[in-house]
């Protein structure tokens, strides 16, 4: 029979959020991952350059049921307190575009969170899977791969399910259901749009270009990169539009935002160029999308100037789905949070389970605000830990 190791809490997610929170507090403590290398989803975000924050992250960056939850954690952690901790390490970092903060190397990222986890008496349990949790008299039994475990406090940070090939999983889910909580239905997010059948060669043949557009969906409206992939379109504005959007909805992109296609075609009327070729649009781009009515401008008829113009402003389709958790880099919904206290991300009625990260129904936009919760929420939750002794 295994002996039952005992801690003061047990983290379950070697994650962004789980390794944060295990470095900020001092205890005795276990962190499980079913992976051998922590926080896996961190070493590739950003391009390897890890976008961990941004310079103007508040509540309303954040998409949640709950929509003030997020606000206390988010105001007792701030980006400054974790580039304050950076420069601590000497672990260069820099400041992007609207406000995005980026590290130069992702890994540097993780080696400081596994240091500052293990320099506050934290043991890494990796390639380990906890199988079943169970409440008793002096707090939690964990069963695992490698046998059982007593905490006194569970921290469940088991991330979404998105990149399922870096540690994505629904065990989170499958605990917080066991356990009676609420769960607002998941979707993939900040992820591409597919396009529907009869559109996908037009996807193939543009793939890998990229420009600059204006897409919407409802009220929702966003401006920036788009890339088209092999069968639908992906880059910034289509992520950012991918947390809002909606089945059977159409979706519509102005590929030529702050122009007038109808003054340029005007303004060209007599050329001997053909359509395609006045716009300031990529050349293949320009022939793919225009190629049905493209033509010398000169013998444009009315109809082909019409269908130009609305081809370039207001290209419109019902996408019949999104590029899934493979490709997403978030996901929305998860563990309802009114059974969190937001002062502490405890489980109301369940003393000594604490839930941070994005397994909770927290959604961050593009730009660095999902790895901020992580760190903001891990926060919160090792202060409240602290005092349970």
């Amino acid at each position: 029979m295994r002996t039952t190791s005992f801690y003061h809490t047990a983290i379950i997610g070697g994650g962004a959020s789980g390794l944060f929170c295990a470095g900020s507090f001092d205890a005795p403590k276990i962190v499980f991952d079913t992976k051998l290398k922590p926080a896996l989803k961190v070493s590739v975000s950003g391009g390897g350059k890890c976008n961990f924050s941004n310079r103007f992250v508040s509540a309303a960056n954040y998409n949640c049921t709950h929509k003030h939850f997020c606000k206390n954690a988010l105001s007792a952690f701030k980006p400054t307190d974790f580039t304050a901790l950076l420069d601590e390490a000497h672990i260069p970092w820099e400041e992007r575009k609207n406000g995005q903060l980026f590290a130069k190397n992702a890994a540097d990222i993780v080696r400081f969170l596994v240091k500052r986890a293990k320099a506050h008496h934290t043991t890494l349990a990796l390639g380990v899977q906890v199988l079943d949790i169970q409440q008793d008299s002096d707090g939690f039994l964990l069963h695992t791969s490698t046998g059982p475990v007593h905490a006194q406090n569970i921290v469940l940070a088991s991330g979404g399910q998105s990149f399922p090939q870096l540690g994505g999983n629904g065990f989170g889910i499958k605990l917080a259901r066991q356990l009676g909580l609420s769960i607002i239905e998941q979707r993939p997010v900040l992820c591409g749009l597919t396009f529907p059948k009869d559109l996908r060669p037009l996807c193939s043949s543009l793939a890998g270009n990229s420009l600059p557009v204006i897409i919407k969906q409802g009220k929702h409206v966003f401006e920036g990169p788009l890339l088209f992939t092999h069968d639908g379109i992906s880059g910034p504005a289509v992520l950012q539009l991918s947390l809002f959007w909606q089945p059977q909805l159409p979706v519509e992109i102005d590929f030529l935002p702050h122009q007038n296609a109808t003054e340029i075609l005007t303004a060209h009327k007599n050329s001997t160029k053909t359509i395609s070729s006045i716009f300031d649009l990529p050349h293949k781009v320009a022939k793919t999308l225009l190629k049905t009515y493209d033509g010398p401008l000169a013998n444009a008829s009315r109809e082909q100037l019409r269908q130009t113009e609305k081809t370039l402003h207001h290209f419109s389709f019902i996408a019949p789905g999104t590029a899934g958790y493979t490709k997403a880099e978030a996901t929305a919904g998860g563990i309802d949070t009114s059974a969190i206290n937001p002062s502490t991300l405890q489980v109301r009625h369940i003393p000594g389970l604490f839930i941070i990260g994005e397994v909770l129904d927290v959604t961050g936009n593009l730009g660095g605000f999902n790895l901020h919760w992580a760190w903001a929420s891990g926060f919160v939750a090792a202060h409240a830990l602290a005092q349970r002794f």
